[in-house]
């Protein structure tokens, strides 16, 4: 792609316009997770299943996302994201007035596939635009922007979907996406109309995106069910993903681009991205369990200490974005990391005794750590990409974060099972009775879960260090001096 088509193709005169709209959309995807995991114990009852059936209800949506990221972030690049964006908005909308519609649990998780569809086209390019819009000097705080509303979408959708259900029935849970894609559709019509960067010869890649999407769907199959014992999906997984590896060889256009897999910034930012998620949630899953089981907090004081972690995040993403700006991702990155290495390490101190204040303190450090981590590193790892490969490289950071917190939640079940189980032999602590016992159990187990985070966080921080290290000596490229060139 040449320089004049580079400097004419971004939607340039109306960008605050465009990122208000990316930001309505991701607000409204965060939002419906949030709510629909509140109502599951509801539609349960609704139903007349199980708790582990009404899962498939978030796992179905989990699924499809997280597999089909990549093959509309590569339709994006070759048609125009912008019209993959639109396009999604509207799908998500009509999946979510089919889920309000439907009374049964079969065709609900087929609605709920349908709006996962457009959830992934929107998400996977959403990203895309804001790099494709906005210069190098500016990307930071648009980013910061897109983090914010995640977090707000995260904080708000427990305390609106239980205002919700305590006056109507799950079907507005669903619902409440209809207005809010109608309005983020007719936002697209009218501030993404214009013609962003094309590029007709990358290919779509469908064998292998239907490849990765088995290798995908297999293994967040096999971290949900593997604790039951359905170990099986395991190997599903081992296969999809020889498949994928052995015919990357031969394929022309390969699924991932060849240029991305030789850019450190890139693969080096992603695997930072995919451990943090997954030390965070790690967190994360057990502090609920912990407030349950060791100091028997009441569900609507746990909701509320739990949001304490997403309203930090919310408030330090867009902060992150004008110093990463101003220093340099990078620079941000390495003390956000230390930063979230020290809300973990305060968790080794909890104990049966009440101490609310140490808890605040381990959600705000752990919250801020993220907040100021995840839009440098998102800003890194897009502009590593370049305009050439936005749509792509944004539905691969989103496959990323879901595979995070799937990772995320599948380790700390399982570290935290060693602490009853005879793997670690003497070191398991015994379980006899109940009360102080199990409390002690709980402690013993949390503290593995603990280890485990700091460890992965203690690799994210060598990694950092590394990336810093090459980010000296690195040189600028001809569209990065282009990016930082200030809009007309």
């Amino acid at each position: 792609m040449t320089a004049a088509a580079l400097s004419k193709s971004p939607l340039t005169t109306n960008k605050w316009l465009a990122l208000a709209t990316t930001s309505v959309g991701t607000l409204m995807s965060t939002l419906n997770n949030s709510i629909v995991n509140i109502a599951n114990p509801i539609m349960a009852e609704s139903f007349q299943v199980s708790m582990a059936q009404v899962q498939w209800v978030s796992t179905i949506y989990l699924i499809v996302t997280s597999s089909m990221m990549l093959l509309f972030g590569r339709l994006g690049d070759r048609v125009g994201s912008h019209r993959v964006y639109i396009a999604g908005i509207a799908i998500f909308t009509a999946g979510s007035l089919s889920c309000a519609l439907f009374d049964s649990f079969g065709p609900l998780l087929i609605a709920r596939a349908v709006q996962a569809i457009g959830a992934s086209m929107a998400v996977a390019v959403g990203m895309g635009l804001v790099a494709t819009i906005f210069p190098i000097s500016q990307r930071g705080r648009a980013m910061g922007i897109t983090v914010l509303m995640v977090g707000l979408g995260n904080v708000t959708g427990p305390a609106v979907g239980g205002l919700v259900l305590a006056v109507a029935s799950w079907h507005y849970i669903f619902l409440l996406s209809v207005p809010l894609g109608l309005v983020t559709f007719i936002m697209a019509a009218l501030w993404l109309r214009s013609p962003l960067p094309r590029n007709r010869e990358i290919s779509l890649g469908l064998g292998s995106s239907v490849v990765f999407a088995g290798a995908i769907a297999s293994l967040i199959v096999f971290m949900s069910a593997s604790f039951e014992g359905h170990l099986w999906f395991g190997l599903v997984f081992l296969i999809f993903l020889a498949i994928l590896v052995l015919g990357e060889r031969y394929q022309k256009h390969p699924l991932l681009p060849p240029a991305l897999l030789r850019n450190r910034r890139f693969i080096i930012g992603n695997l930072l991205a995919l451990m943090a998620y997954c030390a965070f949630m790690m967190l994360v899953f057990q502090l609920p369990f912990f407030l349950n089981t060791v100091w028997a907090i009441p569900v609507g004081t746990m909701g509320v200490l739990m949001t304490v972690s997403s309203l930090t995040l919310a408030v330090c993403g867009p902060v992150s974005g004008f110093v990463a700006d101003r220093f340099g991702a990078s620079k941000v990155m390495l003390p956000a990391l230390f930063v979230l290495f020290a809300g973990i390490c305060l968790a080794f101190f909890l104990s049966a005794d009440l101490s609310f204040g140490l808890f605040i303190a381990i959600m705000v450090l752990g919250g801020a750590g993220m907040g100021f981590f995840n839009t440098p590193n998102n800003s890194d790892i897009m502009t590593a990409a370049g305009r050439e490969y936005s749509s792509f490289a944004s539905g691969f950071v989103g496959t990323n974060r879901n595979l995070g917190f799937c990772i995320g939640t599948a380790l700390s079940a399982g570290v935290f099972s060693l602490g009853t189980a005879d793997t670690l032999g003497f070191l398991a602590m015994p379980v006899k009775g109940t009360g102080a016992t199990l409390i002690s159990e709980h402690l013993f187990s949390f503290s593995l879960v603990i280890c485990m985070c700091l460890l992965i966080v203690s690799v994210c921080i060598v990694l950092c260090l590394y990336l810093l290290s090459t980010t000296k000596t690195q040189k600028t490229t001809p569209e990065q001096l282009l990016d930082a060139q200030p809009k007309s």
